[in-house]
C-alpha cells in the first residue's frame, strides 16, 4: 500500500508512536493499534456529526477485526484512515487503515461494526435520518446497500 491509497479516506488522523505504546518486544503492542483506531473513529464521528464532547457519542463498538501487517516502532509516524462503508438499520460498518507516514507501508487493516445506542434507555436505536445524511454527505455516497436497511 502506498500513501496514495489513503486517498479513499476523507478522514486521516496522524499518530506519533511514543514510549508508552511499546511492549517488551520493542514494537507497538497489538492492543495499542486498537487505541489508535478508537481515537480516529471517535474523532471522525464527532467531526461529521458536529459533536464537541466525547459524551455526545451515540454508538457502541459491537465487533472488531484487525489484520496486522508490519510492526510499528518507537518514533514512527503513522496515519490512520477512517471511513464508514455501510449504514444499516441500527448499525454501521467502518474501515480503518494504518500506514507508515514516511514509507507508505501498510501496518494494519481494521474493520469494525458499531451500534447506535441510547444511553438513557440503555439499548440500541435506529440510525436517525439526520445522522445518516451527515455520514453520507461526508463520504459523498449512499451507504445504505439495497436490501440492507432492514438489517441491524
Amino acid at each position: 500500500m502506498s500513501l496514495d491509497q489513503l486517498g479513499r479516506f476523507k478522514f486521516v488522523r496522524p499518530i506519533k508512536v511514543v514510549f508508552r505504546d511499546i511492549d517488551g518486544l520493542r514494537h507497538v503492542n497489538h492492543a495499542v493499534y486498537l487505541t489508535y483506531c478508537e481515537s480516529a473513529r471517535n474523532e471522525y464521528w464527532m467531526q461529521i456529526a458536529g459533536m464537541r464532547e466525547v459524551q455526545e457519542l451515540d454508538f457502541v463498538l459491537a465487533e472488531l477485526t484487525i489484520r496486522y501487517h508490519k510492526a510499528a516502532k518507537l518514533g514512527d509516524e503513522l496515519l490512520v484512515g477512517c471511513r464508514t462503508t455501510e449504514l444499516r438499520r441500527s448499525s454501521f460498518i467502518m474501515e480503518l487503515t494504518i500506514v507508515d507516514a514516511k514509507t507508505g507501508a501498510l501496518m494494519a487493516e481494521v474493520h469494525s461494526v458499531q451500534v447506535m445506542y441510547d444511553f438513557e434507555r440503555d439499548g440500541s436505536m435506529e440510525i436517525s435520518d439526520e445522522r445518516r445524511a451527515q455520514v453520507e454527505s461526508f463520504e459523498g455516497a449512499s451507504l445504505t446497500a439495497a436490501g440492507k436497511r432492514g438489517r441491524a
